[in-house]
């Protein structure tokens, strides 16, 4: 039996990760992947074979245009694969509702880690897309959520179907070869604050601007590509600095030690951002950097359990200067980073030994 792996963004970190599991568990793997035109080059597993379907753009206008080109090119990997003893896994929601359109006959796999249909604008979309995202998980083998306040989203307080299982965004295994000792005190007038990922929401762009206008003696660095052009003009702030692309995990261990709180608050005007466990309340807890992240969502609840981090509404610029000025205190900051620091390392890390006993139980059936 082999597992045939399909991806519509192969540099996402959770991707490579389940490619690195597979392999590690003896799995005979085939990646079919697409590229986005900006990201740098990703590993590669021994053993697996790859084909580049090519690259995919960016952005909401763009992503009916997408799935177009998706689907032509899924129904002719299917058409190669007939006959063959796989089973497909679709580790982004687009290629599992393209199979499930096209009445795929093949057991499959469907790892949800955005709930893409609540950014659509009509409600009704949203209601139409929700029923078939429930139907897909229903038919599948067996369906991997990367957060529980997705089945909380799903289900609500009512029973989650059997053939659903977790696997949370956590570290590369790897991260823990990586040498790292957090000593770093923050300075009550010169704080800090980074943004480590895809720098792209309005949430983020604004309370940047508010903190590198309000707080001149403290600094914003943001880590990763930009993507939307707009946080350039916070270069006009003496106070802001882009650092562009990095290496997931081995460039972490330099910029957490930089840096006093990572800034994660995503856009709440969509219920994906409500729901979902992003992965780094992983990377603070791991290096010990407290965490601000959206209030009124599934994540802020976590971290307010773990006495982790922080919450704020970034789009209220009176609340991100209250934060700043009254809550991000060096002893509040130390003590969230020693709340951090009590948790073991390896609950941050990936280990899905459960997940894999529970899958070949299904294979075998």
């Amino acid at each position: 039996m082999k597992l045939v792996v399909f991806a519509s963004n192969i540099n996402l970190p959770r991707v490579q990760n389940r490619i690195a599991e597979f392999r590690k568990h003896n799995y005979e793997l085939e990646v079919f992947y697409y590229r986005r035109e900006t990201e740098h080059p990703f590993r590669k597993e021994a053993g697996v074979k790859y084909h580049p379907l090519g690259e995919l753009g960016r952005g909401a206008s763009s992503y009916l245009k997408r799935m177009r080109v998706e689907y032509g090119d899924l129904r002719k990997v299917i058409k190669e694969m007939r006959g063959e003893d796989v089973v497909y896994y679709f580790i982004t929601s687009d290629m599992a509702l393209l199979y499930y359109l096209m009445r795929g006959k093949q057991r499959y796999i469907y790892e949800e880690g955005d709930i893409r249909h609540t950014y659509f604008k009509s409600g009704l979309l949203r209601h139409f897309f929700e029923y078939l995202d429930k139907r897909i998980i229903r038919k599948s083998l067996l369906t991997v959520l990367v957060s529980k306040g997705f089945a909380v989203f799903h289900y609500g307080s009512g029973r989650v179907p059997d053939n659903v299982t977790f696997i949370f965004n956590k570290l590369t295994p790897s991260v823990l070869t990586l040498p790292y000792n957090r000593t770093r005190i923050p300075e009550a007038e010169h704080l800090k604050i980074g943004f480590v990922g895809s720098v792209r929401f309005d949430s983020v762009y604004n309370f940047a601007k508010v903190m590198c206008n309000s707080f001149p003696q403290h600094e914003f660095h943001f880590y990763g590509n930009v993507v939307d052009e707009k946080f350039y003009q916070l270069k006009s702030f003496a106070n802001c600095f882009f650092h562009g692309a990095f290496s997931n995990p081995s460039d972490l261990p330099e910029i957490y030690s930089g840096i006093d709180v990572v800034l994660s608050t995503y856009d709440v005007r969509y219920d994906n951002v409500r729901y979902a466990e992003p992965n780094k309340i992983y990377e603070s807890i791991y290096f010990e950097v407290p965490i601000i992240v959206s209030d009124g969502t599934y994540l802020s609840d976590r971290v307010s359990e773990l006495g982790t981090g922080y919450s704020v509404n970034a789009m209220d610029d009176a609340e991100v200067i209250d934060l700043i000025s009254v809550q991000l205190t060096v002893d509040s900051l130390l003590q969230k980073s020693e709340n951090a620091r009590l948790i073991p390392k390896q609950d941050c890390v990936v280990d899905n030994d459960a997940f894999f006993k529970v899958l070949e139980e299904k294979l075998q059936k």
